[in-house]
């Protein structure tokens, strides 16, 4: 698995790997569903909060690839072959981007922190919405499919959501 990814999907010139993006992108929106102080936290403590579950996704990602690698090749990898590992997950931060920029805009324009929280959420929605798009479009669906395929990310995102108010104590 050394050789670049072959289901990546190029966007703008950007290799992404959209099954990985997602993931991490849900990942970010259960964690940021789940955690209970997000109204007290400063830009910073935010923000780490907001990049914290994205690394750990990065570093689970990158360690169970040189799992499967070591294993497949049964040797020791070289340091190219660890480097290309870590390569494949650098993408993975775009995860954290959309919701970094809104707590950005939010803390810049002094919205409250609990309606920035809300716009995070909806964001990572509308990121999944984006995912599945892309997908749709490079299966070849057209019309009312395409639509149908990408409103499925925002099913998940949705669902991520209510998972956040049926599990907040209130």
């Amino acid at each position: 698995m050394t050789d670049p990814r072959p289901h990546d999907v190029r966007v703008g010139g950007v290799a992404l790997d959209l099954e990985r993006l997602a993931y991490a992108t849900v990942v970010v929106m259960a964690v940021l569903a789940a955690y209970q102080g997000w109204a007290e936290l400063s830009f910073l403590p935010a923000a780490l909060v907001v990049l914290s579950p994205v690394v750990a996704v990065c570093l689970a990602h990158a360690f169970s690839e040189l799992l499967q690698e070591h294993a497949a090749h049964q040797r020791t990898l070289t340091r190219g072959e660890w480097a290309a590992a870590a390569r494949r997950q650098i993408h993975l931060l775009l995860a954290a981007l959309p919701p970094l920029v809104i707590l950005t805009v939010g803390r810049a324009a002094s919205i409250e922190v609990e309606r920035t929280g809300a716009v995070v959420e909806l964001t990572g929605m509308v990121t999944l919405i984006f995912l599945s798009a892309i997908a749709c479009r490079r299966a070849g669906l057209r019309g009312w499919q395409l639509i149908l395929g990408s409103l499925a990310g925002g099913l998940v995102g949705l669902a991520v959501i209510a998972l956040q108010i049926a599990l907040k104590p209130h």
